[in-house]
């Protein structure tokens, strides 16, 4: 069942943030690296999850770019997605696309005619602490896996142009 949102309740950082410190724990625990890149992964179903919701919302709907850009960001997410778990499995590992935390709150349209401002803040948000994620974890592969560290390495810098993008359509297009 659907908890209900609290008003101003950001439910996409607080996933971020609790899968960031998941890893967080995990790191300093030296878990298996399938289990870091799995937290990774569900970072990247949650962004999926929204970015696709924004997309078909009533804003979305109703504006080309806002569709356009959602649309965009959710492809790249996937992309990412689909590289981390490529990584998983040839870790010896399984990914697990099962995220019924996530799935409860981020397909359950939570989006509204005129609230785009406070849901792009809100991406913005999250997309800093997946940032800061996905740089603890470059950092704790660096000595020991390359070529993990060079696809967290690739997929932040995709992170980091989604912030400036999101960080142009908040000055400009819903200011």
């Amino acid at each position: 069942m659907m908890e209900p949102r609290a008003a101003g309740e950001n439910h996409f950082l607080a996933d971020v943030q609790r899968l960031r410190v998941s890893a967080q724990t995990m790191m300093a625990e030296s878990a298996e690296p399938v289990s870091l890149l799995q937290a990774a992964m569900s970072a990247e179903i949650a962004c999926v999850l929204r970015y696709s919701l924004i997309a078909v919302s009533a804003d979305g709907l109703e504006n080309e770019w806002v569709a356009t850009e959602c649309a965009a960001q959710a492809a790249d997410e996937r992309n990412h997605m689909v590289r981390l778990a490529e990584r998983i499995t040839e870790l010896g590992g399984k990914p697990d696309y099962f995220a019924p935390e996530l799935a409860l709150r981020h397909m359950v349209p939570e989006a509204s005619a005129g609230c785009l401002p406070r849901l792009f803040a809100e991406n913005l948000d999250a997309e800093q602490c997946v940032i800061g994620l996905y740089r603890e974890l470059s950092a704790y592969f660096a000595a020991s896996d390359p070529k993990t560290r060079a696809l967290l390495d690739d997929i932040l810098a995709d992170e980091e142009t989604h912030t400036s993008d999101m960080e142009d359509l908040l000055s400009t297009q819903l200011n």
